[in-house]
C-alpha cells in the first residue's frame, strides 16, 4: 500500500508523519525502537483505514523539544496534531510506549476517541510483577526480551549494530529516560484515572510477554470500563510484529464492529 512521509509543524515543533490508506482515521502510535518506518501491519491497516503513524517527539525524525519531559507532553502534542490535521475524533492503536500514550490520551480527551486498542501497553505497575528494565540492560538483551520468536528481531532493528543504529538507539533511549525513568515505565495516577475512558477498548497481549507480563494487560482490562482482553499465543511483547495476521484480524473486526 502506497504511503507518504511528511514533516509537519505541530505547535511549532517538527513532527514526522507517515500516512496512507483511505477510510476512517486511525492514529497508530508506535512502540519504542520502531519510529520512522512503515511496517507490514501499517500496510494491512491502510487497506481499510486512513492510517496516521507519527514518530513520537524525540524519536525517528521528530524533534525533541527542551520542554519534553513526560507522557503528558506527548498527549498534548497529539491533541495539537489532530487539530493540525482538522480531525475531531479518531480511533487509536498504541503499542508498548505508544499504548501508554494512547491510554493517557483517552483518559484526558475521551470525547476525541472513537475506539481504543492497547497492545502490550506500558503505564501501569502491578505489585509483585517484574518488568524488564531497558536502562540497565544492553540493547541486544532488550531486543531478546521483546520477542517470543527471536528470528523476528531483525524486522524491528538490525542485529548488525553499526554506528548509525547505535547513535539512533542512544538518542531514543535518552528520550525514553526523559519520559519514563522515574517512576519507571508507569504513571502512579493512571490507575485511578482509567475509569474516565469512554471508548470501547480492545487490549491485546502476548501470552509469552516477558517484557511487560500479562498481569499488566489484566489490570488494564479491569480498570477500563468497556475493555476486552484478548491474549495472543506464541507471542512476546510486540504483537503487531510477531503475529501480524492475527493482530490485523482482531483489530479490524474490533474497529469495524457496530457500537
Amino acid at each position: 500500500m502506497a504511503h507518504r512521509s511528511e514533516i509537519l509543524s505541530v505547535g511549532g515543533v517538527r513532527t514526522h508523519l507517515l500516512h496512507g490508506g483511505r477510510g476512517a482515521p486511525l492514529l497508530v502510535l508506535p512502540p519504542e525502537f520502531a519510529a520512522n518506518r512503515w511496517f507490514p501491519y501499517h500496510d494491512a491497516l491502510a487497506a481499510r483505514f486512513q492510517v496516521l503513524a507519527p514518530d513520537h517527539l524525540g524519536f525517528g525524525q521528530s524533534e525533541r523539544p527542551d520542554w519534553l519531559d513526560g507522557i503528558d507532553d506527548l498527549v498534548f502534542h497529539y491533541v495539537d496534531l489532530l487539530d493540525t490535521l482538522k480531525l475531531d475524533r479518531v480511533s487509536i492503536i498504541g503499542t508498548s510506549l505508544g499504548g501508554w500514550v494512547a491510554a493517557e490520551f483517552a483518559v484526558a480527551h475521551p470525547e476525541r476517541v472513537n475506539r481504543l486498542v492497547l497492545v502490550g501497553a506500558a503505564g501501569l505497575k502491578v505489585d509483585g510483577v517484574a518488568r524488564f528494565d531497558v536502562f540497565v540492560h544492553p540493547l541486544e538483551e532488550t531486543l531478546q526480551h521483546l520477542f517470543y520468536d527471536q528470528s523476528r528481531i531483525p524486522q524491528l532493528l538490525s542485529t548488525d549494530l553499526g554506528p548509525e543504529v547505535i547513535v539512533r538507539a542512544y538518542h531514543e533511549t535518552t528520550t525514553m529516560a526523559r519520559l519514563t525513568w522515574n517512576p519507571y515505565l508507569y504513571n502512579p495516577k493512571l490507575e485511578r484515572r482509567l475509569r474516565r475512558v469512554q471508548a470501547p477498548t480492545l487490549i491485546l497481549w502476548g501470552e509469552d510477554d516477558v517484557f511487560l507480563p500479562l498481569a499488566h494487560g489484566e489490570a488494564y482490562a479491569r480498570l477500563i470500563p468497556r475493555a476486552t482482553l484478548q491474549t495472543v499465543p506464541r507471542c512476546g511483547h510486540f504483537v503487531p510484529f510477531e503475529q501480524t495476521d492475527l493482530f490485523i484480524g482482531l483489530v479490524t473486526e474490533f474497529l469495524t464492529a457496530a457500537d
